[in-house]
């Protein structure tokens, strides 16, 4: 499977409260569906915190999330324990794991996010 998707055809989605965080998280959808990801995972998207913004504290069960810092700063809470990351670099939540991110910085914080099935 061969796929171009340009950036005018990639959706946009505006989600208020992502995972129960507080603010607006937009997220550009570059892969739509499992199929585009051969069934392997579910996600892959450009997502972008402007300040206040955050993804809630969630925990993955039977995938895993990887976020490639873009753009910006934020906060990220790894399983309790809380990190400041900035623009190069990843985080890897595992099956089991729980996380968030949230941007306390004027510039928004935008991420690759990647979440791949472990099961």
């Amino acid at each position: 499977m061969s796929i171009v998707r340009r950036f005018e055809e990639q959706m946009v989605k505006e989600v208020a409260g992502a995972q129960g965080g507080q603010g607006v998280m937009q997220a550009r959808c570059l892969i739509n569906d499992n199929s585009e990801l051969w069934d392997k995972g579910r996600l892959l998207n450009v997502v972008t915190l402007k300040k206040d913004c955050e993804v809630g504290y969630h925990i993955h069960n039977g995938d895993a999330e990887i976020y490639y810092i873009l753009e910006g700063e934020g906060e990220y809470n790894d399983n309790g324990e809380v990190t400041a990351v900035k623009t190069g670099d990843v985080t890897f939540t595992g099956s089991g794991e729980g996380h968030s991110i949230i941007n306390k910085k004027d510039e928004p914080l935008t991420f690759l996010a990647i979440i791949l099935f472990t099961e």
